[in-house]
């Protein structure tokens, strides 16, 4: 399997964010014992599967 940074399904991403956010990240990814970019990529499934569900909800209503 290649490194994430050479496949061509996977991109980079930079941002800046405050200090006391990042450390929640940190400690996010220490307990799950992941890195970084397996940390990042789990909480953006987890929001955009959220917000999907709050869309069907809102639709059905």
């Amino acid at each position: 399997m290649p490194a994430k940074k050479d496949d061509p399904d996977y991109v980079a991403i930079r941002g800046h964010i405050p200090k006391e956010l990042f450390k929640k990240f940190k400690l996010f990814c220490l307990e799950r014992e992941v890195d970084n970019s397996q940390g990042l990529e789990e909480l953006l499934r987890e929001y955009f599967e959220m917000k999907d569900q709050q869309k069907q909800k809102g639709n059905v209503a």
